[in-house]
């Protein structure tokens, strides 16, 4: 089971993955220490586009090299998790793997996903001027996303460039879309879940201790568990599973 391999993958490298979580954390505090237009929900930190136009050039500048570090933090993680993926699937040798891949794919992630948020911005401004209402903003967030979704894992795993990473996401997600359901399910649990008991133990610091806990624990199980749905594709791997399988029950 996928799920049973992620959460091996997490628990074999729980100390490994805790030092590349600090970059999830500065990801996720760049913004907010940056006084940008933002609020947090379920350990989240979103922006409010309505408020941008009324910034002004500093603000702008500030809040956009907030995000521009947020980012590429972001990004580091996302390439080191699905590398601790790669070792564990299909045996690399993650110190080599580290140093020669490390630098260059986090830069590509990173351009793609300032990219998407730029893309993402403007379509939100141009809603804004259209006064359409908030639910049809979520609709094309969601659009703009969703193709990429496997993007990550594609570069990151198999090594390919991001056009290339693009077709094989979309393609995954027509061929198993209800792997992406079961991700966003488990994910919606966990967040939630995370929340709900923050704020019944710390209810005057739940954000932030949703922020950490997420930060440290959700987003990089979350991101192993991606990474297995992705490999998963090989049949190779199903392969030996079922022969482990098999061999076990004997």
């Amino acid at each position: 089971m996928v799920l049973e391999h992620a959460l091996k993958t997490y628990t074999k490298n729980t100390g490994l993955l805790l030092v590349f979580s600090v970059s999830f954390l500065l990801g996720l505090l760049m913004p907010v220490l940056a006084s940008a237009p933002t609020f947090s929900a379920s350990g989240a930190v979103f922006l409010r586009f309505m408020s941008i136009p009324q910034m002004t050039l500093v603000d702008v500048i500030i809040i956009s090299t907030a995000f521009i570090l947020s980012n590429y933090f972001v990004a580091f993680g996302l390439v080191a998790v699905n590398l601790i993926v790669k070792r564990e699937r299909v045996m690399i040798n993650l110190t080599t793997e580290i140093l020669n891949n490390i630098s260059r794919n986090t830069l590509v992630i990173f351009l793609i996903f300032t990219f998407l948020f730029l893309v993402n911005y403007a379509a939100q401004i141009f809603l804004m001027e259209l006064q359409a209402p908030y639910w049809l903003a979520g609709i094309v967030f969601f659009l703009i996303y969703i193709p990429t979704f496997y993007v990550g894992p594609a570069i990151v795993i198999d090594e390919m460039k991001p056009f290339h990473a693009l077709m094989a996401s979309i393609d995954h997600i027509k061929r198993y879309p209800w792997d992406v359901v079961r991700w966003v399910i488990v994910g919606l649990f966990l967040l939630l879940t995370t929340s709900l008991i923050s704020y019944l133990i710390l209810p005057a610091y739940f954000q932030w201790v949703t922020l950490l806990v997420n930060s440290f624990f959700i987003i990089p199980f979350l991101l192993v568990y991606q990474g297995h749905i992705y490999i998963e594709k090989y049949g190779i791997l199903k392969e030996r599973r079922k022969k482990g399988v098999r061999a076990a029950a004997k």
